[in-house]
């Protein structure tokens, strides 16, 4: 990712302020939910509600993901979101992701005010602040035990190939 200098801890920052997180790892962005909420501070569009900041299974992150490709598709964003690999919370597909959507959002946030704690209220149960602990990982997530997360990575997949890669 040329031109690109922000570091894990420029990001984090960055993050955890513009989100009023508490993350310590870039790692704990491969939920989701911070991407969708980093897309809802630009369009204000994204249904908060529905995005789960304290999911703790790859199912359950799948989900997020498909409300970011949403977000992607209805704004005709061309970004290939290889949610295969961002699910696993790796570092480095994590860093990476996170450099491109910091990027996208200097380019297209404007001056309006966002109150991302009024957003995640909006959440069933109104958890306002997700845990810290993001790091976990089911023990085993076999697609045949979980039909809607075949039917959500399958659409993820067939949204992503559909759109060219920056």
């Amino acid at each position: 990712m040329a031109g690109i200098s922000e570091s894990r801890s420029e990001l984090l920052s960055w993050l955890n302020d513009l989100l009023k997180l508490n993350y310590t790892k870039v790692e704990q962005c491969g939920t989701g939910a911070a991407y969708c909420q980093i897309m809802d501070s630009i369009y204000k569009d994204l249904p908060m509600n529905r995005v789960n900041f304290n999911a703790g299974s790859e199912y359950e992150y799948f989900t997020n993901y498909k409300i970011l490709q949403s977000c992607f598709t209805r704004h005709k964003i061309e970004k290939s979101v290889l949610v295969e690999r961002l699910v696993k919370c790796r570092f480095q597909d994590n860093l990476e992701f996170l450099q491109w959507i910091k990027k996208y959002w200097s380019q297209h946030k404007d001056e309006s005010e966002y109150d991302p704690e009024a957003r995640r209220k909006a959440r069933a149960g109104g958890a306002s602040s997700p845990p810290v602990s993001v790091n976990k990982r089911p023990a085993s997530s076999s697609t045949a035990s979980k039909p809607q997360l075949r039917n959500v990575r399958t659409n993820i997949i067939q949204n992503s190939m559909r759109k060219p890669s920056n």
